[in-house]
């Protein structure tokens, strides 16, 4: 079973799913329990029904915190794929309560899922407890970006104004300080920034193999100054691209308020 799931990794960092899937359902064939197979064949298998009863399968032989975690984790995903929203955000509420270790993992799917939701204010909230916790920098950014979501630019303007006097690459945070400066009604100090920022992208973006992270800032930063025309083309730029949406979020909702 092991070398299936092995050579199923191997199948997988290929791109060679089918493959994956054939080697994944073998391991399980030799041992039904295999947690590492399973829980690759459920991601693979998606939103396809074959995953719940996989999942299922699982919950019913977990035993330790750990694997009821992960049993219980991947069926809160699933519903997301599914695009349950609030039947995953319930799942993770009781996530929490057996949380087996610092991970902020759930704490970041979790405010995925209320931005998803339109909850912008219990997102920050979230991730705000979760940077007292893990003190991670991904959790800092992703909050900072779901606490202007929410309005909430006083909060995190020091931190935007600390990392501007001290990063190379400040258009992320030029970008961050323009929506603040927007939520401020400072229209003026925003366009600034966000030329800027816009200045600092172009050189960087390879047009043969471009950071999509950087597309997604261009097409933010057209969509704040009301270039739709520019933002629209570099979202279908990110949707062809297979980059994950949840990358482009800001983009898209940007867009969609305008």
């Amino acid at each position: 079973a092991d070398l299936y799931y092995q050579r199923a990794t191997e199948f997988r960092a290929l791109q060679e799913k089918i493959h994956a899937i054939e080697d994944l359902e073998s391991a399980l064939k030799i041992e039904p329990h295999n947690r590492h197979a399973l829980v690759a064949l459920v991601q693979l298998y998606e939103t396809d029904k074959r995953a719940k009863a996989l999942i299922s399968r699982y919950q019913k032989f977990a035993k330790n915190q750990e694997e009821k975690f992960e049993a219980h984790y991947l069926l809160a995903s699933h519903n997301a794929k599914l695009g349950l929203f609030e039947k995953a955000c319930s799942q993770c509420d009781a996530l929490h309560l057996i949380r087996p270790n610092e991970d902020p993992a759930l704490d970041l799917f979790h405010a995925g899922l209320l931005l998803k939701l339109r909850r912008p204010n219990k997102a920050a909230s979230i991730l705000k407890k979760s940077l007292t916790r893990t003190k991670s920098i991904v959790v800092r950014n992703n909050w900072i970006d779901a606490a202007l979501t929410a309005g909430q630019a006083k909060a995190v303007l020091p931190i935007i104004r600390e990392e501007l006097s001290s990063s190379r690459f400040r258009s992320s945070w030029l970008i961050r300080r323009a929506r603040a400066s927007l939520i401020l009604k400072k229209k003026d100090a925003a366009q600034a920034d966000l030329r800027e920022a816009l200045v600092e992208i172009a050189p960087r973006i390879n047009s043969e193999r471009p950071d999509f992270t950087l597309i997604a800032d261009r097409g933010l930063i057209h969509a704040l100054m009301g270039n739709k025309t520019r933002a629209i083309h570099d979202l279908e730029i990110l949707k062809k691209s297979g980059y994950s949406p949840d990358a482009y979020r800001l983009l898209s909702s940007a867009l969609a308020e305008q």
